[in-house]
């Protein structure tokens, strides 16, 4: 089992501040996964160049968690992938540290109207519903519905597809055995509605009790949004439709 960068991350904090440590433990889930390919290239910056790390400091960076990634035995399978998220959540800290505008929504504000007003920020054209979901599309590969539960204080995320009344049960299960078998951000599975309809349904929950991460918010829902739209593309049968 992979331990967790939050595990790794505290043999490491002598060299950084509290805050940044605080930031990895608040905005882990907020990572999108990216395909085992691109964790295998070198890590590179991905904050604005303005605020980038110095090719020395962040080479420096890369070399201490190696050396804590060895004393820790951490299987070197493990080591690609952590070493990217543990830098993109320690950009993401210097960031927000750097902001002039405020890119990150607390967790008391966050509602649709604000969670609207961040998308437009960031050109993903978005509306509320009168369900009070938020419906996202301009902007992403593929439409998302948004809900915010306050109770658990998590935003869910959703994307449907719609499945061709004349597909056969078969056409279906290949579409989704061959999603099960993909790298994806997206788990699929099938509903019915009362009247026979049906479709496929993706699912995931944000946790927002120490609030929102906005860019790594808006990362995640292209990567969500994107492998959605990969699905339509592998449907060769043509059986999926907009939902």
């Amino acid at each position: 089992m992979m331990p967790s960068a939050a595990t790794i991350w505290s043999s490491i904090t002598s060299c950084w501040r509290r805050r940044r440590r605080w930031d990895l433990q608040r905005f882990w889930p907020y990572l999108s996964p990216k395909p085992a390919l691109e964790y295998r290239r070198p890590a590179t910056p991905t904050s604005s160049s303005d605020i980038q790390l110095p090719d020395s400091q962040f080479s420096e960076v890369i070399q201490v968690m190696a050396r804590v990634f060895r004393e820790r035995k951490v299987n070197p399978e493990h080591v690609p992938q952590l070493t990217h998220e543990i830098l993109e959540l320690i950009e993401e800290s210097r960031s927000q540290t750097n902001d002039t505008i405020s890119s990150r929504l607390e967790a008391k504000e966050v509602s649709a109207d604000k969670i609207l007003y961040f998308l437009k920020r960031y050109k993903i054209g978005s509306e509320v519903m009168p369900s009070k979901a938020i419906m996202a599309e301009r902007g992403l590969s593929h439409k998302l519905w948004l809900r915010i539960d306050t109770t658990l204080q998590e935003v869910q995320l959703e994307g449907r597809i719609a499945i061709a009344e004349a597909a056969f049960n078969d056409q279906v299960d290949d579409i989704l055995d061959r999603q099960a078998g993909r790298e994806s951000a997206i788990s699929l599975r099938l509903e019915q509605d009362d009247a026979g309809r049906r479709r496929l349904l993706a699912t995931h929950r944000l946790p927002y009790r120490h609030g929102i991460p906005m860019r790594l918010f808006v990362r995640y829902l292209r990567r969500f949004s994107m492998d959605l739209d990969q699905v339509h593309a592998s449907d060769k049968e043509d059986i999926l439709r907009p939902a």
